[in-house]
């Protein structure tokens, strides 16, 4: 059977929200080509193309450009580990730069980039427009520079930028090693304040939207930049379906006073090389409103998360962990 799609490629496609994405798209009949620095691994679908390549190479990707005609780019590589110097950064600008060269100079029609909230994150404030921005950290700034450069590059009617919120599921080992380990040992500490509300998106519930965003016509959307994400929920309500899952474990509501204050003590420990369960950045996200325009996507995708199906995922998938498991064992 061929397939029903035409040929997309997906950079970064062995990484997290990656690896869902291609699987996505392999299960939809795209012809998909994955392309990561990262080695090869088993995948379930034969029909998916590995490639092994630093998307910084520019000779490699048009070689890649030349020998398939892409019709449509996910671009998701890049340095996401938070917390480094700026120049360890100035790889995802130079992916972003040698991406835009090959699609100038190819028939691509859709080039679709994965930024980050965190280009905009100022406490109970949206962007006042999709170039208005105010980057958190070095990784941030990096997705703003490449931003710019998407659009100062290519025409409108090329491409859209998504920006993923915090995007989790199976595969995302720090969640299971951080929220849903803490939380299965009742160690989870939330704000008592019932305002306080968090964006969450479920990896598969993301990936669809990419995928429904990507069918659409460019030039006839009335913006350039949908975030991925479900809609807001509080920590009690996204923890609830997990706890169920799991069968045990707790949250414990506490004054926002005292998460900032863990925070200060974690990062304080930090900077001495020891580890801390929260740090100031981590207290400064319990604590305040970050919200972000969810509407538009939902709007256009249709795709939100049944939160108790994907929590039973999620905690069926860390539960084949046995050692995990007996981590969490009470």
């Amino acid at each position: 059977m061929s397939p029903t799609e035409g040929k997309v490629l997906v950079t970064g496609g062995r990484g997290f929200i990656g690896t869902h994405l291609v699987s996505a798209l392999a299960r939809a009949r795209w012809d998909v080509t994955s392309v990561d620095v990262a080695p090869l691994s088993a995948r379930t679908d034969a029909s998916v193309r590995e490639v092994v390549l630093d998307i910084r190479d520019a000779d490699g990707v048009a070689r890649l450009f030349r020998e398939h005609a892409f019709e449509t780019v996910f671009d998701l590589a890049a340095c996401t580990e938070v917390g480094l110097p700026k120049p360890k950064y100035q790889r995802n600008i130079d992916a972003t730069r040698t991406m835009i060269e090959a699609i100038g100079s190819s028939s691509v029609r859709k080039y679709i980039f994965f930024s980050t909230q965190f280009v905009f994150r100022k406490p109970d404030q949206t962007p006042a427009s999709e170039e208005d921005f105010f980057p958190v950290d070095n990784y941030a700034a990096s997705k703003v520079a490449s931003e710019r450069a998407i659009r100062a590059s290519l025409p409108s009617e090329r491409y859209l930028i998504l920006r993923p919120t915090y995007i989790w599921g199976p595969g995302l080992r720090r969640f299971k090693d951080g929220l849903l380990y803490r939380l299965a040992k009742g160690q989870l500490l939330i704000s008592s304040n019932p305002a306080m509300v968090r964006y969450y998106g479920y990896v598969k519930t993301a990936a669809a939207q990419a995928m429904a965003l990507a069918r659409l016509d460019f030039a006839a959307l009335p913006r350039r930049v949908y975030y991925l994400s479900d809609d807001a929920v509080t920590l009690r309500e996204f923890c609830a379906p997990l706890i169920a899952a799991l069968g045990q474990g707790r949250a414990i509501a506490v004054p926002p006073a005292l998460i900032r204050g863990l925070g200060v003590a974690g990062s304080a420990l930090g900077s001495l090389g020891l580890t801390a369960p929260i740090n100031m950045l981590q207290a400064r996200e319990l604590t305040r409103n970050y919200p972000v325009p969810i509407a538009p996507t939902i709007e256009m995708t249709h795709e939100v998360t049944d939160l108790y199906a994907a929590a039973a995922e999620t905690v069926a998938w860390a539960k084949a962990d046995a050692r995990w498991l007996a981590k969490i064992a009470p």
